[in-house]
C-alpha cells in the first residue's frame, strides 16, 4: 500500500510539473514613448520622472544619435540594464552603441561590449497606471542569449537568437499573458572603456521587422519584403510556383512547381527547397517528395520520401 501511494505521489508531482502554469514573477513600471514602453535599472542625472530625463531610457526609441540612455551607477555600467517591449517573433535589433552625438563623445564614454538578452512574457492590466508610467506583470525568463556588440559608430544589426517556436509552446502554459507582445531585458556584462567618463551609454535601439515572403502576382517568382526594401529573389516564366510551407525560422521554403504552358494535361508535381539566407534552391538529399519541417533536439529537419517512397528525415544544416 505504501509503495502504491509513493508511485501515485511521484506521478502527481510529475504531472504538476508538466502542466504547471506560466505564472507572474514580477511587476514593472514602464514609460511610453515612440510606440514602445521602456525602463532601466538607473540613469545618469535623473530628474523628475524616471526614464524621461536627459539620459533616460525613452531616448533609445527616438532614432536620434545626439541623445542616449546613460546608466547612473557608480561603476562602469556592468550589471545595469534596460527593458522594453518587443513584438512576438522579433529576430533582430538595430542598435547604435555608445553615445553617438559625435566621435569624440563616443570614445569618451563607455560602450557596451558583452550583453545578455532575457525575454519575458508580459501583461498590461487595465487601470495599473501612474502619472508617468504603465504597469506590467511579467513572467519568469522565457529565453536568454548573449552577444558581443561592435565598438563602432553607426547602426549595427544584432541577432537575438531566440527559438520562437519553443517560446510559443511555453506561452501555451500561461493564459494571463499577451501572445503578441513581450518584454526584452538587455543586461550589460562588460564594456569598452571610455577615455574620459565611466558611464555606459546606448544611443538607439530599434526593432527590425521580420522579412516576409510572397509570390509574384503571376506566381512565377518570389518576393522578399523587409524594412524599407523589396527584392525579387527569383523569377522564371517557365514555371508556376506554389508555397507548401515556410520554416518557423524563415530560412527555408518548400515549393511545388509546375510548367507554365500546361493546359489540361496531367503533369508530375515537382518539389523544390529554397534557402532564403543563401537566396538559392538547395538539393534536399535524395528526397523527391517534401512533406514539411519538423524540429528535433532543437534543430530544424525536413521530412519527405525518396523515389522508392521511403519516408526520411534530413537535418537541414547538413544540406
Amino acid at each position: 500500500m505504501r509503495k502504491t501511494y509513493l508511485i501515485f505521489l511521484i506521478i502527481l508531482v510529475s504531472s504538476t510539473n508538466i502542466f504547471a502554469q506560466l505564472e507572474v514573477e514580477d511587476t514593472l513600471l514602464l514609460a511610453f514613448k515612440n510606440y514602445i514602453f521602456w525602463n532601466s535599472s538607473s540613469e545618469l542625472e535623473m530628474g523628475g520622472y524616471a526614464d524621461y530625463g536627459k539620459y533616460g531610457a525613452t531616448n533609445l526609441g527616438d532614432t536620434d544619435p545626439s541623445t542616449c540612455w546613460a546608466e547612473g551607477s557608480e561603476g562602469d555600467g556592468s550589471n545595469e540594464f534596460v527593458r522594453f517591449t518587443i513584438p512576438e517573433s522579433t529576430l533582430t535589433l538595430r542598435i547604435r552603441n555608445g553615445y553617438q552625438k559625435s566621435e569624440n563623445i563616443f570614445y569618451a564614454n563607455n560602450r557596451l561590449k558583452n550583453v545578455e538578452f532575457e525575454l519575458f512574457a508580459s501583461y498590461e492590466p487595465s487601470g495599473y497606471v501612474t502619472e508617468s508610467h504603465n504597469g506590467f506583470f511579467i513572467s519568469e525568463v522565457l529565453a536568454t542569449s548573449n552577444t558581443v556588440l561592435k565598438d563602432t559608430l553607426g547602426y549595427q544589426d544584432v541577432k537575438l537568437n531566440f527559438n520562437w517556436e519553443e517560446i510559443n509552446e511555453e506561452m501555451s502554459r500561461g493564459h494571463t499573458f499577451e501572445k503578441d507582445r513581450f518584454i526584452l531585458k538587455i543586461k550589460i556584462l562588460d564594456v569598452y572603456k571610455g577615455l574620459k567618463w565611466n558611464d555606459a551609454c546606448i544611443s538607439d535601439i530599434n526593432v527590425v521587422p521580420n522579412p516576409y515572403f510572397d509570390l509574384t502576382p503571376d506566381e512565377h517568382g518570389l518576393i522578399k519584403f523587409s524594412a524599407n526594401k523589396t527584392d525579387t529573389l527569383f523569377y522564371n516564366e517557365e514555371y508556376v510556383y506554389q508555397v507548401v510551407e515556410l520554416s518557423p525560422d524563415l530560412e527555408w521554403i518548400i515549393f511545388i512547381l509546375m510548367p507554365s504552358d500546361i493546359e489540361d494535361s496531367r503533369v508530375d508535381t515537382d518539389y523544390k527547397l529554397y534557402n532564403t539566407k543563401e537566396e538559392k534552391f538547395i538539393i534536399p538529399g535524395d528526397l523527391t517528395l517534401l512533406y514539411g519541417f519538423i524540429k528535433k533536439s532543437g534543430k530544424m529537419h525536413i521530412e519527405g520520401s525518396d523515389k522508392d517512397f521511403n519516408d526520411k528525415t534530413i537535418l537541414l544544416k547538413d544540406l
